[in-house]
């Protein structure tokens, strides 16, 4: 098979349109010499000259001709399928979506959402940016047109935020107990829900009352009732940790912070069974609702069960 360059066939054919190598380096814009190289370099993968020259004249040879016949209305085809992909990317430009990740999600979360979007939505540029955690209910009222990914104390719809909108959930995180060192629970390896009656608990911001009641709720499951204390100002996660060290309580939160992810050597994470797991999930506006932001929430979905992230 033999294989030739696209710039060989335009120059033979610029040459057969002028038959004279002066005039078609004009309208390519190149050199005589040059003109003349790519269409030996031709002639040599043919191995049969294509043009008869002299001093006078250009020619084409009867191979030249046949060649010509065949090769102008392929060569003229290739050009329109170009110029159609050209034009369609011009027409059909990529959507742009805005994607809030929580600030306590993990770059190994967040990371494969955005690889994936990449690869299974070539129409679809994902801007991300970090949003705090715990601001749903803010979320909600301020009706923003992008998508929020954070973590949910039970089903998203159940908590009864309003005008939002949720896709499937993209993991589980087990329950963790956050405490200060010097707390009678610190150094334990795992604690069950129902010891928790016995101390003193963060009541976790009021996002909506079902919101509250599902992170930590009033009573354990055999309904001994909880202790929640109401010590935080705003939902902010930085001023939970504060008050957890400044008043020596318990704060039931998300596993998936680390060790890094945890602002103060005197705070310790204990893993906290008989409460079901946190979920994550993307949350919009109601106002917002598009294809694309529906493609992306069941695209994230499809990331997390192929990442083993709803078994966790």
């Amino acid at each position: 098979m033999v294989t030739i360059e696209p710039r060989e066939i335009e120059a033979f054919l610029t040459v057969a349109d002028e038959l004279h190598f002066g005039r078609a380096a004009a309208r390519l814009h190149l050199s005589p010499t040059r003109i003349s190289q790519t269409v030996r370099a031709l002639e040599r993968r043919i191995a049969a000259p294509l043009f008869e020259r002299s001093s006078r004249r250009v020619r084409l040879t009867p191979l030249g001709s046949q060649l010509l016949v065949e090769l102008r209305p392929a060569f003229q085809r290739l050009r329109e399928v170009l110029a159609n992909a050209q034009r369609s990317a011009v027409e059909q430009p990529q959507v742009m979506l805005r994607v809030a990740f929580a600030n306590s999600l993990l770059e190994d979360i967040i990371s494969p959402l955005v690889a994936a979007c990449a690869t299974e939505l070539p129409d679809v540029a994902i801007v991300r940016y970090a949003y705090p955690g715990m601001q749903q209910r803010q979320w909600c009222d301020q009706q923003h047109d992008d998508v929020y990914v954070s973590w949910f104390p039970a089903e998203p719809r159940a908590p009864g935020l309003p005008r939002a909108e949720f896709g499937p959930t993209i993991a589980h995180d087990p329950r963790s107990l956050l405490v200060g060192r010097d707390h009678p629970l610190a150094h334990r390896d795992r604690v069950d829900i129902e010891e928790l009656a016995d101390h003193d608990l963060l009541h976790p911001p009021t996002i909506t009352e079902q919101f509250a009641d599902a992170w930590t709720p009033p009573a354990t499951p055999a309904g001994r009732p909880l202790r929640r204390i109401p010590a935080l100002t705003s939902t902010y996660i930085e001023e939970a940790f504060q008050v957890v060290l400044g008043r020596g309580l318990a704060h039931i939160t998300i596993t998936h912070f680390s060790a890094s992810s945890i602002p103060n050597p005197d705070l310790t994470l204990i893993p906290l069974t008989g409460l079901p797991p946190f979920r994550l999930a993307s949350m919009w506006s109601a106002t917002a609702d598009s294809h694309t932001i529906r493609s992306f929430a069941q695209l994230a979905a499809r990331t997390g069960a192929r990442q083993g992230w709803l078994g966790r």
